[in-house]
């Protein structure tokens, strides 16, 4: 609520303000207004006859040891008692009694105008603000810089941490002068009953103090809020329906919801399984064709003759997915005939690093175009054994690797260097595992290494897929900047990689609850400061955490993302220049990306808010998922020239997302 601060010196001037104050209240049903004792020169009738006529819910406040007005204020039906906590701490009992009696609600309130204290010395005056029994404790400072301000809303982070104290009390606390400014907006959006406003500029009667006039302009129209379900983990199903594919036998999934990604796995299962189908119920049947039964007239010449980039064996498309190309190059080379791998978009321009080396060092072939890109002609089966490879560029091949070898006839030793996105790694001996395919691993030093037991066979399952960390992502970072979301459908035990969202969300300031009974988690916004990212195991969250940093205080700094040049975009130069173009100052540098945030708060308050514009997806489903999490910052109209992009992963993102900013 608003509250609307009066300094007129006389009772005439009073009522006027007061009855200018009346005209708000259907804009505003839950106003109050904070009557200055110490500066209007009422007299106890006087006071006693102001707050007993007002139609408004009435603030006594008195800056100095004034406690008969109080009483007067009391006695005549105020509201709320604004005291300074160290002269109430003074009061005789019979003082306080009297301040508390007609169910008034004290507020202690504690204020510097010098400067910002240190944040031990302001939490130890909330916790004698509530030791000494107030209803609501307000501390407000000075500041100079931007960083004092942020000080003192820091305070709201550790209240909600517990850090406080064991007993909450309401917070109002913000930074008085220009520097300030802002911290009056983000305390209220943290929490605090009152935003205190003027009701002209020439009524102001404190630093940095809002009209109400700038208040109704500050109405918050890129709040979000609601509750969404998350869709099945693409991540797993694709690995979950080739593993099924290469099971005897019919495996059933549940929670099968469909993008492009997961309809290519389908696909490739279709291909090479005996069958593939979604049932009259959704679920999705796969009975596998591993090992395939050999033809008759089948000779031992037959692979080489069709080993050319115009071959006539069977074709593996895997739309656009990058996971589902590097995965299948050595799995379906197991099937031990002649299969072309291709796809579509900008997969045929990504490079396939190291697939056609490891493929040969383990006996099978792979041809791929002289720019090492799709589409690629393989022939098995792989023979197993040892190999070294490095998973700086990437983990899906390496993937694939652990998926194929297991059914070769020798027994493996992989080991990977460098490696990246091990989540991804592990997430796959994970859904391996399900499939009753043994994997075992360990660390030597930087050297991941997996054992790997040949002749095995997959079984086929029954699993319901999760919930899809990596679509959550987008939503997670809209609710931390413009408001609060419930998100439901997620494992919160997962090894997914983008669980890891949460922790950077926390980090930097948001708010996070795991609700009970599997009532999914809710993210609400917080003061949000700058954070360090490093991106190596999960680099799908750079897009969506490079629109944080831009609301988030401070420079951030990314590093690990040279390898996402790789993706369906260029994706850090693509977002440095869409933040760029937003006003963002964006840079990356190498393997570096920084990115000068401010927040959304201060944005709102000098006018800062991000520039709208025509904006280049460049067909890439995650920059187009985050700058329309990005345009809810902007000042103007958002226009993207591609959407259609975000149905490889999410088709139903842009329903969603509509459905949390009305």
């Amino acid at each position: 609520m608003i509250c609307i601060s009066i300094g007129d010196y006389g009772l005439d001037a009073c009522r006027k303000a007061l009855k200018r104050c009346e005209k708000y209240r259907r804009q505003f049903p839950d106003l109050v207004a904070e009557i200055r004792l110490d500066l209007c020169g009422l007299g106890e009738d006087e006071v006693h006859e102001l707050f007993s006529g007002s139609r408004i819910p009435l603030i006594a406040t008195c800056m100095k040891r004034s406690s008969h007005l109080y009483e007067a204020a009391v006695l005549a039906g105020a509201a709320y008692v604004d005291v300074n906590v160290f002269s109430f701490i003074n009061l005789k009992k019979e003082n306080q009694a009297l301040l508390r009696s007609r169910r008034t609600k004290i507020i202690l309130s504690f204020h510097d105008y010098q400067m910002t204290p240190g944040t031990d010395a302001l939490v130890k005056v909330y916790r004698e603000a509530v030791a000494a029994g107030a209803d609501i404790v307000k501390i407000v400072t000075t500041a100079e810089t931007t960083a004092d301000a942020l000080r003192v809303l820091d305070l709201y982070k550790l209240l909600e941490d517990g850090r406080m104290g064991r007993k909450k009390v309401p917070l109002i606390a913000f930074a008085m002068g220009n520097a300030g400014r802002f911290s009056r907006l983000e305390a209220h959006r943290q929490g605090a009953p009152f935003t205190y406003c003027a009701l002209k500029q020439k009524y102001i009667v404190a630093p940095g103090m809002f009209t109400v006039e700038e208040v109704e302009s500050f109405q918050d129209r890129t709040a979000v809020s609601g509750t969404v379900d998350m869709p099945a983990s693409k991540s797993v199903a694709q690995r979950a329906i080739i593993a099924a594919m290469l099971a005897k036998g019919e495996s059933e999934f549940h929670n099968c919801t469909r993008c492009r990604d997961i309809d290519s796995a389908i696909g490739v299962a279709k291909q090479f399984a005996q069958e593939a189908y979604v049932d009259k119920g959704g679920d999705l049947i796969i009975r596998g064709g591993f090992p395939p039964e050999k033809k008759k007239n089948d000779s031992p010449f037959s692979s080489l003759i069709s080993m050319s980039m115009q071959s006539g064996g069977r074709t593996a498309f895997v739309g656009e997915s990058g996971l589902l190309s590097r995965l299948c190059i050595p799995v379906v080379a197991q099937f031990g005939e002649s299969v072309t791998v291709t796809g579509e978009g900008s997969l045929m321009d990504r490079h396939m690093y190291g697939c056609k080396e490891a493929m040969e060092e383990l006996g099978a072939s792979c041809i791929l175009t002289a720019e090492e890109t799709l589409p690629a002609v393989v022939c098995g089966p792989i023979k197993g054994g040892e190999i070294t490879i490095s998973g700086k560029k990437g983990s899906q091949f390496i993937t694939g690797l652990l998926m194929a070898l297991p059914l070769s006839k020798k027994d493996s030793v992989l080991r990977v260097q460098n490696a990246t996105s091990v989540p991804y790694i592990l997430l796959t001996v994970d859904v391996m595992q399900k499939f009753g395919v043994t994997v075992e691993w360990h660390r030597e030093g930087d050297v991941l290494v997996f054992n790997i037991p040949g002749k095995q066979k997959y079984s086929p399952t029954e699993m319901t897929f999760e919930g899809d960390w990596s679509a959550a992502v987008n939503f997670i970072v809209a609710a931390a900047i413009f408001g609060s979301l419930t998100i439901k459908g997620l494992n919160l035990g997962t090894i997914q990689a983008d669980k890891k969202i949460l922790d950077v969300v926390r980090g930097c300031g948001a708010l996070v609850e795991e609700l009970p009974d599997d009532g999914g988690i809710r993210v609400s916004r917080g003061s949000l400061r700058a954070f360090d990212f490093d991106a190596t195991d999960s680099p799908d969250l750079v897009p969506a955490l490079s629109v944080l940093a831009a609301f988030s205080e401070g420079t951030s700094h990314f590093t690990g993302v040279a390898r996402l040049r790789n993706k369906e975009s260029n994706r850090p130069v693509v977002m440095e220049e869409g933040l760029n173009a937003m006003g963002v100052p964006a840079r990356v540098d190498g393997d570096t990306m920084d990115i000068t945030g401010i927040s959304l708060a201060r944005r709102i308050v000098e006018g800062k808010m991000l520039k709208g514009g025509n904006f280049h997806t460049f067909s890439d489903h995650r920059v187009a998922m985050a700058l329309k999490v990005a345009s809810l910052g902007c000042s103007s109209k958002v226009t993207l020239d591609s959407t259609d992009c975000i149905d490889k992963s999410f088709p139903g993102f842009l329903k969603l997302f509509e459905s949390i900013h009305q």
